[in-house]
């Protein structure tokens, strides 16, 4: 019995991500025609992008959907290193190319990969491990301070000075929420959190548009992007203007395809889409977690939680500031906003959470339960 339900909660999850990559790829198509047209000539433009990337992301769901997690487990410090040496890479692009950030691997002059996005998998990867080595000694100060904390430093601070604060911080909450799950006690959380509170604060003071970005926020004064999303919300009202009717990506939203795609939705969809993309994301989170409470080894445990917090968590921050809750902090919408990494990445960690799921189910069967 528990096998079969086990099986129809996999058959949901993968319903819930088709529908939400359907949902996506329309409502990009609605959000970026007239943006693609002035730029690129073709309203098809990132349309056609996101479709082949959704694509290769699908591609690598399959894949991983078939590769044995626990391949993870035995490599994740050696999984963890190639990450900091791609961020390296990133480092090293960034200055040769001149520009601006380090975030991107630049190859032949395009951005090929967003590294802070591998990096996450990489060091929730790593934490999985960690936790079930020492499950037993996860408050000892000196497993924490040779096992972990130097991995997790090191890989938050290679990401941090990118910069990429809005990562980092979104990255922080994964992991500690993972920890604290895992039994580390509150102080040890409190005192990372205090130090780690002092490089944050350091760094809006000496950098002038996150110093910008944090003021307009805390005063209320918001900026063009937050105050024309919540435009653009109320003005969907009840059921929206309907599809391709939005006016605020014409130019009046910036970003309407990438960090502010929600407001779209609700432009053209009203109350009724904005519920019905909450719903679905809540699904999403009720069928992971039935799948999750099956899973009886730890390091798939933790690395599924992981994968699914890495979902959700990226849900409620950008829902949170588009209607000014957060300030400002350029993260995507998941299965949803436009983008190259973090699309094929998260569908290709939904591969790993199937086979997470797959695999216990077949020892299920094979113990005869």
């Amino acid at each position: 019995m528990g096998c079969h339900n086990l099986k129809k909660d996999i058959s949901n999850f993968k319903i819930l991500l088709f529908i939400l990559c359907s949902i996506g790829i329309v409502v990009l198509y609605s959000a970026t025609s007239n943006i693609a047209l002035i730029k690129y000539l073709d309203y098809k433009h990132i349309f056609i992008n996101q479709s082949i990337r959704l694509l290769i992301g699908l591609m690598l769901l399959i894949s991983a959907s078939f590769i044995d997690y626990r391949i993870y487990k035995r490599n994740s410090r050696v999984i963890l290193f190639l990450c900091w040496i791609i961020i390296l890479c990133g480092y090293v692009s960034s200055y040769l190319h001149d520009t601006i950030t380090a975030r991107g691997f630049i190859l032949f002059g395009k951005n090929i990969l967003t590294t802070s996005d591998l990096a996450k998998f990489g060091v929730i990867m790593y934490v999985a491990s960690f936790i079930e080595l020492n499950k037993r000694k996860i408050n000892d100060i000196n497993v924490l301070s040779v096992e972990l904390a130097p991995y997790l430093t090191i890989t938050l601070l290679l990401i941090f000075f990118q910069p990429d604060m809005s990562t980092t911080f979104t990255i922080t909450i994964i992991l500690l929420l993972l920890i604290f799950i895992a039994g580390l006690k509150i102080q040890y959380i409190s005192a990372f959190l205090v130090a780690s509170s002092f490089i944050v604060i350091f760094k809006i003071m000496f950098t002038y548009y996150q110093r910008t970005r944090f003021l307009n926020w805390w005063t209320g004064d918001g900026d063009i992007q937050s105050s024309s999303s919540i435009l653009a919300l109320s003005k969907g009202g009840l059921i929206g203007s309907g599809l391709v009717e939005s006016e605020f990506n014409k130019g009046a939203l910036p970003a309407v395809h990438t960090d502010f795609i929600l407001p779209i939705i609700g432009e053209e969809f009203g109350f009724i889409g904005i519920f019905s993309i909450f719903i679905l994301f809540y699904l999403f989170m009720y069928y992971s977690i039935k799948i999750l409470q099956r899973i009886p080894d730890l390091f798939g445990f933790f690395l599924g939680l992981g994968i699914v917090l890495n979902v959700i968590v990226y849900f409620i921050i950008n829902s949170s500031y588009v209607v000014g809750i957060f300030p400002t902090t350029g993260l995507p919408l998941p299965f949803i906003s436009y983008g190259g990494s973090h699309i094929v990445l998260t569908l290709g960690s939904m591969g790993i959470l199937l086979n997470i799921a797959r695999t216990n189910m077949k020892r299920k069967i094979i113990n005869g339960y």
